[in-house]
């Protein structure tokens, strides 16, 4: 069952512009166990300002079904602070939401009685660096990987990020999981960072060809901890040695926020 709002975005940068939210497929697992419990609601966006945004991610601050339980997870899922790159509904989406892109919001279980959700609260976050050129930063896998990046800006907000390289003698999947507990490499079709940000100022990081072209990427992984991080991403074809990567800050105009405010959501 789908519902649909509109909603106007909260940010001076894109006044007056409008981004529709479909409340699409609804997976309750209402169970007493600790694995594979909860509740999960995919939202589709659409509008043409996600045209522009190169992640986006959604806070929940509040959820109640209709018999007054609260349903925001105590402990969220790894890296959920994370921007997710925009996706499309995976299969069976309706023709009108061809051009949507799906954002899940993870609940947990309702009571067995509930039939609604009464109301959920909170805000899906963009990012649009258009909005800003000043947050983006370029660099070169090749040229300055290996070691911290050498940027004033970077530094004047905490943060630290270093390209990963191509590991040598075999030691590309040496150390901790995923290969980067111990400072090892990527592979021949992979590019990957580590990033120290305390303060949550990089949003994401992306890999473009010379020309400035998307690279088309097969899988991403994570490990480490909030603030300290380390990303392999695998390519469906081999990078090219003159890559680059492109990475965007949060700044006042480069972060746009959509208010979140559903109510009456059916429960299957």
């Amino acid at each position: 069952m789908k519902r649909t709002l509109t909603i106007l975005l909260a940010s001076a940068s894109l006044l007056h512009a409008e981004v529709k939210v479909n409340v699409g497929e609804v997976s309750d697992k209402r169970t007493n166990g600790k694995f594979f419990a909860g509740l999960e609601i995919a939202l589709s966006l659409s509008g043409p300002e996600l045209a522009d945004a190169k992640g986006m991610r959604v806070k929940v601050d509040a959820a109640t079904d209709d018999t007054g339980k609260a349903l925001l997870k105590k402990e969220g899922r790894p890296f959920a602070e994370d921007f997710e790159p925009l996706r499309k509904p995976f299969g069976g989406f309706e023709k009108k939401d061809a051009d949507a892109f799906e954002l899940k919001l993870e609940l947990d279980n309702p009571m067995r009685a509930a039939k609604t959700v009464k109301s959920i609260t909170g805000v899906v976050e963009l990012l649009v660096p258009k909005n800003d050129p000043k947050s983006v930063i370029t660099a070169s896998p090749a040229k300055d990987g290996g070691k911290p990046l050498e940027s004033p800006v970077l530094k004047a907000l905490g943060a630290e990020i270093t390209l990963l390289t191509k590991a040598t003698s075999g030691a590309a999947k040496s150390g901790g999981i995923f290969g980067f507990g111990g400072g090892g490499g990527v592979g021949d079709d992979e590019l990957g960072y580590k990033l120290n940000d305390p303060k949550g100022v990089v949003a994401a990081v992306e890999f473009c060809s010379a020309d400035g072209k998307v690279l088309e990427t097969g899988g991403r992984m994570s490990s480490g901890g909030v603030g300290n991080k380390s990303y392999t991403i695998s390519f469906r074809d081999k990078p090219p040695a003159d890559a680059v990567a492109k990475i965007y800050l949060l700044t006042e105009k480069s972060l746009v926020k959509i208010p979140l405010n559903l109510s009456a959501v059916p429960l299957p």
